[in-house]
């Protein structure tokens, strides 16, 4: 080890002396080395843009302590509205984007205004009109993103120029503005330029935080972000299984997220929920979307505070549409009319349906496909699923029941069901991203050390379906053949044959 290190060492030396590798460093970490040199570590711009060429006019928002740069003031608007509240004042000015073919050494980092123009002539094509034009406004601060592909993918730094008579030291007196000796809006074109661009007008050389969505999933490395972020996703259910799953889905990058669920939040609720006190005696739905629209201003988080058959009866295109549509009502009969609705429609895209067992000491998550089984070809006609994974002998099993009519539950936890939600979400991705035309069927089992602990054991229907396992939890896949289905009107002879 020791004899490698010096080796290595004394070609590092070498390569220092020979020249060659100190320019292709500054190149290929160009990022880290301006950070050397940045004069604001503070509040950098943040960036919506696509860092990608042609060097072009684009829009920036200040506001809430931040300047957010967007490819036109429209899209700017979306995401602060998105993130602020629709009643967000929003009001734009031009800002500029340089495309770099080659980093910048330290030795080129602008200084002065005229260094930044000399720069954008010296790209050619419309890079200086770009910055031009962006001046032309004489806004307060002229900010130039300036992107550019290092070792690690594409980056994006920052320059700021400061409006001359925002200065109290020369070229120009506070209240002078670029405009002085002639009508505003008729400044000749040179003459501006020449004052904003002025040899003496110091710069501000800054960080951009990037806020788009290839960096906000992945850091620009994740090939599956495009599809992800094309895709619209129904999630009908917003308690304790379907929210947790629509967090996942948003934090995935799912470009479309519809959240539905009829019912307000309650203290019970609060305990294993996404949504804590602020939302209770809101409905489930309208607030969730909510959050996670402030969360995730790239994506697009709506809700529909209805139930499913209201949904399906009038509201059908937005589930035709939908690339998934992910069930966890817990309820057979909400369930069940979705499934008949489904095979409608010919079972062109997939449907996710997810539960738990008793203590979230099992969960399931069932894929329906073009072919194999629908839903119930293996859930009975009251919603009781031919296969489960544990029984409890003792009764263990069985819902408590609150001190009121009718109201029943199961005592578990956030982190017991949290395993249960990332395995349907997992499953979800898998819909997304490699469809399975045939039907299939993911569990997940607890340890057998907390299924003891809790009373219960592994069914022989599962032991002879999964077998025994060993000492962790575990996810299993299986086959969700046809059988013999009043939904689907065909006998397991037929499908056999």
């Amino acid at each position: 080890m020791a004899l490698n290190l010096l080796g290595r060492s004394v070609r590092l030396v070498e390569e220092l002396l020979e020249g060659g590798i100190v320019e292709r460093d500054f190149r290929e970490e160009f990022v880290t080395y301006w950070a050397y040199k940045a004069h604001a570590h503070g509040a950098e711009p943040c960036s919506l843009i696509a860092p990608a060429p042609p060097s072009r006019t684009v829009a920036v928002w200040r506001g809430h302590g931040l300047e957010v740069v967007g490819e036109d003031a429209a899209a700017v608007a979306q995401w602060v509205r998105r993130r602020f509240g629709d009643k967000t004042v929003v009001k734009t000015d031009d800002a500029a984007f340089l495309w770099l073919d080659t980093p910048l050494l330290p030795a080129e980092y602008p200084e002065t205004a005229a260094d930044l123009h000399r720069l954008a002539d010296r790209l050619g094509g419309d890079a200086q009109a770009v910055l031009e034009h962006a001046a032309s406004a004489e806004p307060d601060d002229l900010l130039t993103l300036i992107g550019a592909e290092g070792r690690g993918g594409t980056a994006l730094i920052a320059v700021k120029i400061p409006n001359p008579r925002s200065r109290k030291a020369r070229p120009r007196a506070p209240e002078e503005p670029l405009s002085l000796g002639f009508r505003p809006g008729r400044t000749p074109q040179p003459t501006l330029v020449g004052r904003f661009f002025a040899p003496a007008l110091p710069v501000v050389r800054t960080g951009v935080q990037r806020a788009d969505a290839d960096w906000v999933h992945g850091r620009g490395q994740d090939a599956r972000t495009g599809r992800l972020r094309a895709a619209t996703v129904v999630v009908i259910g917003c308690g304790s299984v379907g929210g947790p799953v629509a967090c996942a889905l948003a934090q995935a990058g799912v470009g479309r997220i519809v959240i539905v669920d009829p019912e307000t939040l309650t203290w019970p609720n609060v305990g294993r929920h996404p949504l804590g006190a602020a939302a209770v005696g809101r409905n489930k739905a309208e607030a969730l979307a909510e959050r996670l629209q402030s969360d995730f201003p790239h994506l697009t988080i709506e809700s529909r505070p209805v139930r499913l058959h209201d949904l399906i009866a009038h509201d059908g295109d937005l589930l035709a549409g939908a690339d998934l549509i992910i069930a966890a009502t817990g309820n057979w009969v909400a369930e069940s009319a979705l499934n008949r609705w489904h095979l409608a429609q010919g079972r062109e895209r997939p449907v996710l349906y997810g539960w738990t067992e008793a203590h979230a000491s099992a969960g399931h998550a069932v894929a329906i496909g073009r072919r194999d089984g629908c839903l119930q070809c293996h859930i009975g006609r009251t919603g009781a699923p031919d296969l489960t994974v544990i029984e409890w002998p003792d009764g263990g099993g069985e819902p408590r029941e609150e001190p009121a009519c009718g109201a029943h539950y199961q005592p578990y936890g956030p982190v017991e069901l949290a395993f249960i939600t990332a395995m349907i979400a997992e499953t979800a991705l898998d819909a997304l991203l490699a469809p399975s035309e045939a039907s299939f069927s993911r569990a997940f089992v607890a340890a057998p050390r907390r299924i003891a602990a809790l009373g219960g054991r592994l069914t022989e229907a599962w032991r002879a379906a999964g077998g025994d396992g060993d000492d962790g939890a575990r996810t299993l896949d299986r086959a969700w053949p046809v059988a013999d289905c009043a939904a689907c009107g065909v006998t397991s002879a037929e499908a056999a044959a």
